[in-house]
């Protein structure tokens, strides 16, 4: 019986981090540079089954591993290419193939991004809003005079023709772990380095939009309700049963 409470209770528990984690993906899919997660779960407390019985053979034959519950080990983040999509805004930038923005947020330092829905501030500075500053390929920022530009595939911002700034298109390094710091840019930490010429385009005029499968994730969230309703309907049904067990049939005799 207290396998069945633990095997229930975990059900419960691992469904709702996962129906947070798909709510959480659904509520951003209009969020430009996106990119959805998903849980990873594992087995937890893992102990050996063997068999009972005279013969020491058989008492010795072991069944196997098991555990009593699973658990959301890990969130982990799909970092698959969005679509584009056309504004036609100067200021929009999107990159295709690998790559990110590099922006200086006053919290958290240099944070990396695949959102390119810029703005101009009052200084004429181009930011992410609500972000930071975009940083060029000098780790400064980039100020421009007005949205009068062209960004070529390289990055390059030209005004009348003439290169006037970089972007800073950057990639993570084999041992770099990518932490969300909020809903669309990320910290690193193992540093990054320059991404490679030949592994991504930039495209003015354009945003990446998320890479959120509503129909997969819509289809997730109801299978994950209803794995949750079950798990807690058993659980129910253990609680009657151990009612039953210490208010009746202890009375018996």
């Amino acid at each position: 019986m207290v396998r069945g409470f633990y095997s229930a209770a975990s059900g419960i528990l691992s469904r709702q981090k996962a129906i947070d984690v798909i709510s959480h993906n659904i509520a951003n899919v209009t969020t430009a540079g996106y990119k959805s997660q998903a849980t990873a779960e594992s087995s937890f407390g893992e102990h050996l089954v063997s068999r009972m019985g005279p013969s020491a053979k058989t008492s010795e034959s072991n069944i196997g591993p098991g555990s009593f519950m699973t658990v959301n080990a890990e969130v982990y983040t799909d970092f698959a290419q969005g679509t584009l999509e056309h504004t036609g805004r100067s200021v929009d930038m999107a990159i295709l193939g690998e790559g990110f923005f590099v922006i200086e947020n006053e919290k958290h330092g240099e944070v990396l991004t695949r959102n390119g829905q810029f703005e101009l501030d009052d200084n004429g500075d181009l930011i992410l809003p609500g972000v930071g500053k975009v940083q060029n390929d000098g780790g400064r920022g980039i100020n421009l005079k007005n949205t009068n530009f062209t960004v070529g595939a390289d990055g390059a911002i030209l005004v009348d023709g003439k290169e006037e700034e970089r972007l800073y298109i950057a990639t993570g390094e084999d041992n770099s772990v990518f932490t969300k710091a909020g809903e669309d840019f990320f910290k690193v930490e193992g540093g990054w380095r320059k991404a490679d010429k030949e592994t991504y385009r930039a495209a003015q005029g354009y945003i990446e939009k998320a890479n959120v499968n509503m129909a997969k994730e819509m289809s997730r969230i109801i299978a994950g309700q209803n794995h949750f309703q079950s798990c807690a309907q058993v659980l129910k049904i253990y609680d009657k049963i151990n009612e039953i067990s210490v208010n009746r049939i202890g009375n018996i005799g």
